[in-house]
């Protein structure tokens, strides 16, 4: 069939109105009007849709990277949760072999503290019975309440026992019990409330014991000890102020701080006939310890010019 020659004008005008706004992926293509281009209708369609494809899978790659990074970002998230319930439980374990542990501890601790008071209400409960048995001698009641006696303080004053020592201390001693430089119950339990204060060790051991007789009705147990002391670092420039003012080198006290220091003394006590301890009378050798583990008199004098402790009977005066 043949074309004509308006037909082919009409088609020409349109491919060069049309050829003014096509777009490729990688130029714009001008076609000015006064050339002559000739152009396919097929041509132009496979144009449009290539750059069609192009725009779609443009669209599709970063729908992709978008699904892959929430996809990272979400299995990072679940092995940060994973870490952090791992640590989690890890220290709850940890947590709970202390709790146990410290149960152990505070159980034994208990039966010990529990054992300690049915030792000291026995003792109790036998001073009492010999009290009130009519056939006991004064002296036999007199040396089993100074046995009592070294067995509650054996090991000082200890803050856990404290009531139950104290309690034994005013049952055994008279209301207006004397001492070298003490007068009162309240007195000589402030005495070992001090001593617990100033010593981090005091172990009292009893050595020879005389009991004999004082008149008609007083008997008198004379017991030999030794003292082990250690002074608390801490609290030993109370009992010596020198070391405060510098009159005296610290090093010089490292020994009574450091290691144990053994003191020899005697413990009198005096029984009246009421059976109990109507006097108590404490002498320790202080001075020649001292002596001993410092060198010289000199290093003594200086040490102990102004000092809280009585060298003859080891009182502690309050400042």
């Amino acid at each position: 069939m043949e074309t004509q020659p308006a037909d082919r004008l009409a088609f020409a005008s349109v491919v060069v109105s049309f050829s003014k706004v096509l777009y490729t992926r990688n130029a714009f293509v001008s076609l000015k009007p006064h050339m002559a281009v000739i152009a396919t209708p097929g041509c132009c369609f496979q144009e449009l849709q290539s750059a069609a494809n192009a725009q779609a899978l443009a669209t599709t790659n970063m729908t992709e990277k978008r699904a892959v990074r929430a996809m990272k970002k979400r299995l990072q998230d679940r092995l940060y949760q994973r870490k952090l319930r791992a640590k989690r439980d890890q220290k709850i374990c940890s947590l709970e072999h202390d709790v146990q542990a410290l149960e152990i501890k505070i159980a034994k601790l208990y039966r010990d503290l529990q054992l300690r008071k049915l030792a000291a209400a026995n003792a109790e409960t036998q001073r009492r019975q010999q009290l009130q048995r009519p056939d006991g001698s004064l002296q036999d009641h007199a040396r089993s309440l100074v046995m009592q006696f070294f067995r509650v303080y054996q090991n000082g004053y200890s803050l856990p026992l404290s009531s139950m020592q104290e309690h034994f201390l005013r049952s055994i001693l008279a209301t207006d019990v004397e001492g070298a430089d003490l007068r009162g119950v309240d007195a000589f339990i402030q005495q070992w409330r001090l001593y617990d204060q100033h010593f981090a060790l005091f172990v009292l051991e009893p050595q020879i014991w005389k009991t004999h007789d004082v008149g008609d009705q007083c008997v008198m147990v004379e017991v030999e000890v030794m003292v082990y002391l250690r002074c608390h670092r801490q609290t030993i420039d109370r009992l010596f102020p020198s070391l405060k003012t510098g009159k005296v080198d610290p090093e010089l006290v490292l020994p009574l701080v450091t290691g144990t220091t053994a003191v020899a003394g005697t413990y009198t006590f005096v029984v009246d006939h009421t059976g109990h301890v109507s006097t108590l009378l404490v002498n320790l050798q202080l001075l020649e310890t001292l002596r001993r583990v410092l060198g010289s008199p000199r290093n003594v004098v200086q040490l102990t010019d102004g000092g809280r402790i009585a060298l003859s009977s080891g009182t502690i005066t309050v400042a």
